[in-house]
């Protein structure tokens, strides 16, 4: 996985070339949670722990990732680009800074997470957009527990839910009227879905490839969600033409 972090990091290195901007220019990096974003669930992983949401400030553009690793930060532009991305605590900084860059350049429209009830409303136009394109038959699964999503797809999609989670906490235990499975074998799960929901969170926990180089393997259309890959996934598509879906319709 670590050469798909330094792919990334080069494509977003001559994009910040191309657009001129300054190297020297401050990062500041500070953490919240989900009670600072009003999150109504304290099931939320931003509330219950041990997630945090990383928020990056770059020259007034603010980027946002998802990370079990919470680190603060100051420093310049030019040496985020020199983070070691083998240390979960630096990919988190990264894929942040990330966000806040592609914001200021105008490659995404989004850098920063939802808030209050939004996530459930999330969880409504997440089934309304797999209904409307896929049909409500298909098989899901859902990569990481958010219960936004799945108390809503599992209205519709009932037993052809599949739900993952690599929490201790969660995992084996019943959510949303479904039992959580151990995202250790997300691998399995891939090939009894038609559609993989993949959390923006495994690019940060070094998960990501091996889902997507699964689903590939199966045939399976993947959809990547949240704030934390929204970058990513449109760097990936651009520059390397990977067929990745990106959701986060309420992110701002």
């Amino acid at each position: 996985m670590n050469y798909l972090h330094d792919l990334l990091r080069d494509i977003l290195y001559s994009i910040v070339v191309e657009e001129n901007i300054d190297l020297d220019i401050d990062v500041v990096c500070s953490y919240k949670t989900g009670y600072d974003l009003g999150l109504d669930d304290k099931d939320y992983a931003l509330i219950r722990g041990p997630e945090i949401l990383l928020s990056c400030n770059v020259s007034g553009y603010t980027g946002q990732a998802f990370t079990v690793a919470p680190r603060g930060y100051r420093g310049r532009l030019s040496d985020v680009f020199s983070l070691d991305l083998s240390i979960i605590y630096n990919r988190g900084i990264f894929y942040a800074v990330l966000n806040a860059l592609l914001r200021m350049t105008g490659y995404i429209d989004r850098s920063v997470h939802c808030c209050g009830s939004e996530p459930r409303l999330c969880g409504k136009l997440l089934t309304r957009y797999l209904v409307d394109r896929y049909g409500s038959s298909v098989r899901v699964l859902h990569i990481g527990y958010h219960p936004g999503h799945v108390y809503e797809l599992y209205s519709v999609f009932r037993d052809n839910l599949l739900i993952t989670d690599l929490r201790s906490d969660v995992v084996w235990g019943f959510r949303g009227g479904r039992l959580v499975y151990d995202g250790i074998d997300n691998g399995v799960y891939v090939g009894e879905a038609d559609i993989v929901l993949a959390t923006g969170s495994s690019i940060i926990n070094n998960t990501f490839w091996d889902i997507v180089s699964k689903s590939f393997l199966h045939g399976k259309k993947v959809i990547v969600y949240g704030v934390t890959g929204y970058g990513a996934v449109k760097l990936f598509r651009r520059y390397v033409g990977i067929d990745i879906d990106v959701f986060c319709p309420l992110a701002k």
